[in-house]
């Protein structure tokens, strides 16, 4: 006789471990802990502003928020179910558009070389778009190939940029490099806000961790509003202390044994005394 298994006693989600994508996480043969958020999402792209920059440290969860929207607007509803947003029919609420979705966590040992590797990428988003899209920089390839994106679908773009900041503040024990890299950021960020560009912008978020590069640009991506610090969105990323229990209630009374065995906790330390520890961590 086979037992059946109960949410008490089913095994625990696996991590989410090496960068998974969202699609990743929710893969239904083998879905990976996850948690919703899907609400601050909805509430971002319903508001009346379309432009967003988001800056959060390493390993909050940047990347994967830029993943979650794509699958927003591409991917399979059938992805959200069980999900707060799944009860807002997603693609009545989002329908389809195009996404080039573009990471600068590039080689950026010198402007010549953050140049060519942004072009490589931008082709690669091109030739899986069946798109044939020619330009000598990194500026004057993106404004085409967003405008390429939109006519070819007859729908506007989304346009999703992560780590943004990254050829300056890599770049940092070199001035002279990381300026160089500012003003190639700022020649492409410049596009999103040229006349003949914006028609066919559905909507753009750039994540990063600071917003020094922003300021380092000058006015290249002044157009964004940045909700770093806004409250309303100040869970969109990383875990907060509410979600803890019910993400992690099967791993936190082994995680409070062990800290116990290794003195880090006290004998008498409880499940609160331990989420106390892991928020002061964090």
């Amino acid at each position: 006789m086979v037992s059946q298994m109960t949410p008490e006693t089913m095994p625990p989600k696996l991590l989410p471990l090496n960068d998974p994508t969202f699609a990743e996480i929710r893969n239904p043969d083998k879905p990976l802990l996850y948690a919703d958020k899907t609400q601050y999402i909805y509430e971002l792209l319903r508001s009346n502003l379309k432009n967003f920059f988001l800056s959060r440290p390493r390993r909050f969860g940047k990347s994967l928020l830029l993943s979650t929207i794509k699958e927003l607007f591409v991917g399979d509803p059938k992805i959200f179910e069980g999900l707060w947003i799944a009860g807002e029919e997603v693609h009545y609420v989002f329908p389809r558009h195009p996404v080039l979705h573009l990471s600068l966590s590039v080689s950026s040992t010198s402007s010549e070389r953050l140049e060519a590797n942004i072009i490589a990428n931008l082709s690669d988003i091109a030739k899986k778009s069946n798109l044939d899209v020619m330009g000598d920089s990194p500026d004057i390839y993106f404004g085409r190939l967003i405008k390429a994106l939109y006519e070819s679908t007859n729908s506007k773009v989304v346009i999703l940029v992560d780590e943004y900041d990254a050829p300056v503040t890599r770049m940092m024990e070199d001035q002279k490099i990381a300026k160089s890299n500012a003003k190639v950021l700022h020649d492409f960020f410049a596009i999103l806000k040229a006349p003949d560009v914006v028609p066919c912008i559905h909507f753009t978020m750039v994540t990063g961790i600071t917003r020094y590069a922003l300021t380092s640009m000058d006015s290249g991506a002044n157009h964004l509003n940045d909700i770093s610090l806004n409250p309303k969105y100040g869970g969109i990323c990383g875990f907060l202390r509410d979600e803890l229990v019910p993400l992690f209630a099967d791993r936190l009374e082994t995680t409070l044994s062990e800290l116990k065995i290794k003195g880090i906790m006290k004998p008498s330390d409880g499940q609160k005394q331990l989420i106390d520890k892991i928020h002061f961590w964090y």
